[in-house]
């Protein structure tokens, strides 16, 4: 399984890829636009940040033509860039012919909502399902489980699509990655979530306490140690 920043801010992804957890980065028209008004600086530096792949969003939604036209635009752009085309009508007809004509090109249906979503961008030949289970999560009182049927309708009709959930907090990231997601993409607030517990910190903060009861702040020796004599 792939783990991606859901992220447009450089800073944010160079921390990321300081704690050498990421496989790419995944953005999103709300993402770039806050990233400033020049937005293809705001791509590069992006791309320039990412250890992997950038996932990019066409921008529109109900007409074919612009979205085709702006898929060929950032597939030649960049060989790291997953182009991101909108779920409905006009965006599966997009799908459809871009593969079409050049099935090379890396698409990702984006705000899959259901399983049928899901299925419909299989059968148009997207490479990834981009479900929005978390963000939905958020929206509703019951816990949004669509990977299993997803995974299972993919698996049994030997569609090679893969599938992406979009994590909140580390509950839905476990859910998600234990039911079959190939790809999780989380926000950095709450990838930071993901290295902490309160059990974790309780734990730690007694090995601690005990050790410096006898030992108080003295460590281990750094560096390179002499080899240990043989009894």
């Amino acid at each position: 399984m792939q783990f991606y920043l859901d992220s447009a801010n450089p800073l944010e992804i160079k921390t990321a890829c300081d704690w050498g957890v990421i496989d790419g980065v995944t953005t999103n028209l709300t993402l770039l636009a806050k990233a400033g008004p020049d937005m293809k600086a705001a791509l590069d530096a992006v791309l320039d940040a990412s250890p992997g792949p950038v996932f990019c969003q066409v921008v529109g939604w109900k007409e074919v033509d612009p979205l085709v036209a702006q898929a060929r635009w950032l597939g030649a752009y960049s060989n790291r860039i997953i182009v991101k085309i909108p779920m409905g009508v006009a965006g599966i007809t997009a799908v459809r012919i871009l593969k079409s004509k050049n099935a090379r090109i890396p698409l990702a249906v984006t705000a899959i909502s259901t399983v049928a979503q899901a299925f419909l961008a299989a059968k148009a030949g997207a490479d990834i399902a981009a479900l929005f289970n978390g963000p939905l999560d958020l929206e509703q009182d019951d816990t949004v489980r669509i990977v299993p049927a997803v995974r299972e309708i993919f698996d049994r009709s030997k569609l090679p699509t893969k599938i992406l959930s979009a994590a909140r907090f580390p509950r839905g990231f476990g859910e998600y990655a234990a039911d079959g997601s190939d790809i999780i993409t989380i926000r950095m607030e709450f990838m930071k979530m993901l290295f902490e517990h309160s059990f974790t910190d309780k734990r730690m903060q007694g090995f601690l306490s005990d050790w410096r009861q006898v030992h108080q702040d003295r460590t281990w020796p750094a560096g390179k140690p002499k080899a240990a004599k043989l009894k």
